[in-house]
């Protein structure tokens, strides 16, 4: 087999994605258990770039370890009544989709590829989070 040796850096950078918001859609929600036995349900995202290109990242969400990305994510698929009454279950999410932030992870000793992660899920889409000059330089704004 014939093929180009790469660097860690150059392996990395070829699905590495520039931080930010993404359109997401959730392909296949598994409710299971974490390895140190808490309930957990499993994500795996679609996430678009504008230009129409996708990648799929997974996503574990635990109740009490990062509450807010569970909560944000509720809110985005319209299950917040389901979040508020303490039960999201899994099925409910598959083929809901929004926008996420996406970031990237640290490298370790387990892992030291650097890879696309989903940070947070965003209640309002990207366009509702114009800044205050972007608002004010736009014709379509009645003020």
């Amino acid at each position: 087999m014939k093929f180009q040796p790469k660097t860690e850096e150059e392996i990395s950078g070829v699905n590495l994605w520039a931080k930010g918001n993404y359109a997401f859609e959730i392909l296949e929600a598994e409710e299971t258990t974490s390895n140190s036995g808490n309930e957990m349900i499993k994500l795996k995202v679609e996430v678009f770039k504008d230009d129409g290109k996708s990648q799929n990242l997974f996503d574990y969400l635990l109740g009490h370890v990062m509450e807010f990305k569970l909560r944000h994510l509720a809110e985005a698929c319209d299950l917040l009544a389901d979040y508020e009454n303490g039960e999201l279950e899994a099925y409910k999410l598959v083929g809901k989709n929004g926008y996420c932030k996406v970031g990237h992870t640290k490298p370790n000793d387990d892992y030291p590829i650097i890879r696309n992660q989903i940070a947070d899920y965003l209640v309002d889409s990207p366009a509702q989070e114009k800044t205050l000059t972007e608002v004010t330089n736009d014709d379509s704004v009645p003020f």
